[in-house]
């Protein structure tokens, strides 16, 4: 769930690993400026032990999330005066 606030949190709330994952794949994507709250869940198959699949999983989630998110630019400078005359 992406957020405008530049703060990382994740569920369950010791998911560092994740935490950290979803930092860097912000940064290769351009949007340090972002935060959000990463949810971890089991798969079908319950949770993996397996903290690089978790990793590439949240980095995946992260790209989706902001695919969606419609992209917020700065606000155009105002346009200067007319000429007199």
């Amino acid at each position: 769930m992406p957020s405008d606030l530049p703060v990382l949190t994740s569920t369950p709330a010791r998911a560092d690993h994740a935490v950290r994952a979803a930092g860097r794949a912000l940064a290769r994507l351009g949007r340090s400026d972002l935060g959000g709250h990463v949810v971890l869940t089991a798969g079908h198959d319950g949770p993996s032990g397996d903290l690089t699949a978790q990793e590439r999983a949240v980095a995946r989630a992260v790209e989706r999330a902001l695919r969606r998110r419609p992209l917020r630019l700065p606000p155009a400078p105002p346009a200067p005066p007319a000429p007199p005359g």
